[in-house]
């Protein structure tokens, strides 16, 4: 759990969001708080014939963080009947075994990531920042070019200790809007990660690059709304989504793996179920921020883009069912 002064963080954070925040709460309330980060271990690819000193492509399993969600009233009802609903009606998933690539399913709306490459937040609750800064990568079409580091020491100077959970990647996109972006590794001699550093905002507008600032724009929905997702997409701009996910086991975690372009994934689908097994949707108190890129509604899936590297899903990209999408999304935000 959030320590007194991350507490008040995410409360200041809040006043930032202001009513873009809550407005998709009646009772004009936060849908739901993030109290720190939580660790549990994914398995990953191995490559039996790569001589590493990597301690995941050794052991085969890599430790990250999922934030700690304290969801309100409001989003435990929600959530009770996205589930209810899914169970009476729908019942069970369709069988992803085996899944089309987007570029190969006719109708299917694939924006990719251009150049901008799969990014790995490590063993940090930065999903949010990593989340926002690759879907603006994207957006601006710069490659891996925002430096997460810099971005995550200016919001530790301007109060907000964003490396054990952030909200929304509005919280991430705003800054950057108004101070600038500082490029990848020039972050005043750090690098990611440097949870102690902080940089002043004097300092770090002295040199970013404040000429994207009219471009970097975004539209925050807090609730689940699959439409306005697809409406998005449909307009070319990428989503960055908070997801609740089961750590019941790896499964529910790091997903369940299927086939695609002849090869077997390692993970990579969040489902409800697949044949034979539990369910995953249903309450959690884990929560991951990812970017949406596309989506298929003959296979109905959205193609996710993941930050826990290459060696997990289809090499860093992952799939998300309607169904788990209804059930477990949290909140989005459009990056425009």
């Amino acid at each position: 759990m959030r320590n007194s002064s991350k507490a008040k963080a995410v409360i200041s954070s809040f006043a930032l969001l202001s009513i873009a925040a809550y407005a998709a709460s009646s009772e004009n309330s936060p849908r739901y708080t993030v109290e720190g980060s939580q660790s549990v271990v994914i398995p990953v690819d191995v490559d039996p014939y790569e001589m590493s000193t990597d301690i995941e492509a050794v052991t085969g399993s890599k430790t990250i963080q999922l934030l700690t969600i304290n969801p309100s009233q409001e989003m435990l009802d929600e959530n009770d009947a996205a589930v209810r609903e899914y169970q009476t009606k729908i019942k069970a998933e369709p069988n992803y075994s085996t899944i089309i690539s987007f570029d190969k399913s006719p109708g299917a709306v694939d924006l990719g990531m251009g150049i901008t490459p799969v990014l790995d937040q490590g063993q940090y609750g930065t999903c949010v920042t990593f989340a926002a800064t690759a879907a603006l990568d994207a957006r601006l079409n710069v490659g891996d070019y925002i430096d997460q580091q810099c971005s995550l020491a200016l919001n530790k100077y301007l109060g907000d200790d964003f490396w054990d959970g952030a909200y929304t990647a509005v919280q991430i996109l705003q800054p950057l809007k108004t101070y600038g972006i500082i490029p990848k590794n020039k972050c005043f001699g750090s690098k990611y990660p440097n949870p102690n550093q902080s940089v002043n905002s004097t300092q770090y507008k002295s040199t970013s690059d404040k000429s994207h600032a009219a471009k970097i724009n975004w539209n925050y929905v807090g609730g689940r709304d699959i439409n306005a997702v697809k409406a998005a997409l449909k307009s070319g701009h990428r989503v960055a989504i908070g997801s609740l996910l089961s750590t019941a086991d790896s499964n529910g975690i790091n997903g369940f793996s299927f086939t695609i372009n002849g090869k077997k994934t390692n993970g990579g689908l969040w489902a409800c179920d697949q044949a034979g097994s539990r369910s995953y949707c249903g309450r959690s108190n884990a929560g991951h921020e990812i970017v949406i890129i596309g989506f298929d509604d003959t296979q109905k899936l959205f193609k996710i883009r993941n930050s826990w590297g290459t060696r997990v899903g289809e090499s860093g990209n992952y799939y998300m069912s309607y169904n788990f999408f209804n059930s477990m999304e949290m909140d989005h935000t459009e990056v425009k």
